[in-house]
């Protein structure tokens, strides 16, 4: 069965990077419009530094140069300015821009912290920030201030959204482990597809999770990493790249949600509903389409991100994701999310 709910989730997640609809295409054609322009401005520092992470082993863009990761961008946005025009954008190009808001994302949370980036010394990390934040205010942007990360984090970061995480996961002392889709998937989702082999997105590289015995075997739900502070990551970036106030950046729906009423997005308005709940899928098809985080795993961060607090479901706040809908429930939600935001629903 988790077989099952491995290679469905992972069939639904690459078929919207594979053919996203009309919202999911503009959203990310904004955003690596944006995203391209703020690569470009960087000082060569705070580039390098930024795009270690995809250019290095265990990105998509391994071995490439910054130019390729701007071609990229480049494609993503002419795809949404020029429709008309082929220009070949890819899978890989979308996850591409996926992954670059979410190391943007992870930046914002490691500084609060105080972590260092990618081995970079802390002060070239700071000077990144503050590069990025004065480019980001140059276009009239509202980069988040670190109570807003915090607050962020409280709500959907990775120890909130996972409490027994530190308990039930660990990662060994081992190099990184090769990856596509849930479980390794990727390739018999990609068939099923009828995505030609030199279009299908390549394996990925991330370091080895191992989850206790006891957590696997109590759930059904595929498990990749434990629960998931990545969506709160790519989302804060992606709202704030599109515009959003520090107030409306991940929170806003849920800030906005009314208790009484069993629509949390009854006070968005319906256009902003709409570029919601593509970023949400968005989100979601890349950390589950390329195999770091399973629907479960995505789930409680996607859904806050929509207004709906998990946590007023769990009869002990020490649980998680997996103990509510870890027996099918997650895929089944997700795989919804997923297809709907595509512009290919049957397959």
């Amino acid at each position: 069965m988790t077989d099952k709910l491995a290679l469905s989730q992972t069939i639904a997640a690459r078929n919207l990077l594979y053919n996203p609809g009309h919202v999911l295409k503009n959203e990310l054609g904004e955003a690596a419009y944006t995203l391209r322009h703020l690569i470009c401005e960087l000082s060569p520092d705070s580039r390098k530094t930024l795009c270690a992470r995809l250019l290095g082993p265990e990105g998509l863009l391994s071995g490439k140069s910054a130019g390729v990761l701007v071609e990229t961008l480049e494609r993503v946005s002419d795809d949404l300015r020029f429709p008309h025009v082929t220009n070949s954008v890819s899978g890989l190009d979308r996850a591409v821009v996926i992954a670059l808001m979410g190391d943007i994302g992870a930046l914002y949370v490691d500084s609060l912290a105080k972590i260092v980036v990618e081995e970079c010394p802390q002060q070239q990390s700071n000077a990144l920030i503050e590069d990025l934040h004065r480019l980001i205010e140059k276009r009239g942007l509202f980069a988040p201030t670190d109570s807003v990360i915090q607050e962020i984090q409280q709500t959907a970061g990775s120890s909130s959204v996972g409490p027994l995480k530190k308990v039930e996961r660990y990662r060994p002392p081992a190099g990184l482990s090769p990856r596509t889709g849930i479980h390794n998937t990727g390739e018999r989702a990609d068939e099923q597809l009828g995505i030609e082999s030199s279009q299908r997105i390549p394996g990925a590289k991330w370091e080895v999770a191992h989850i206790s015995k006891n957590r696997v075997l109590n759930t059904t739900e595929p498990l990749v990493a434990h629960m998931s502070g990545s969506p709160a990551e790519i989302l804060q970036v992606w709202d704030m790249l599109r515009g959003d106030s520090r107030e409306m950046q991940f929170l806003g729906t849920l800030n906005k949600t009314d208790s009484t009423h069993w629509d949390p997005l009854r006070n968005i308005y319906l256009e902003r509903q709409d570029q919601q709940l593509a970023r949400a899928a968005g989100a979601a098809a890349f950390l589950i389409g390329l195999g770091y985080h399973s629907a479960v795993e995505v789930a409680e961060g996607t859904f806050l991100y929509m207004g709906q607090n998990l946590r007023q479901a769990l009869g002990n706040q020490a649980q998680d994701a997996g103990h509510l809908i870890g027996h099918g429930a997650a895929t089944s939600l997700m795989g919804e999310l997923l297809k709907e935001q595509s512009s290919v629903h049957e397959f």
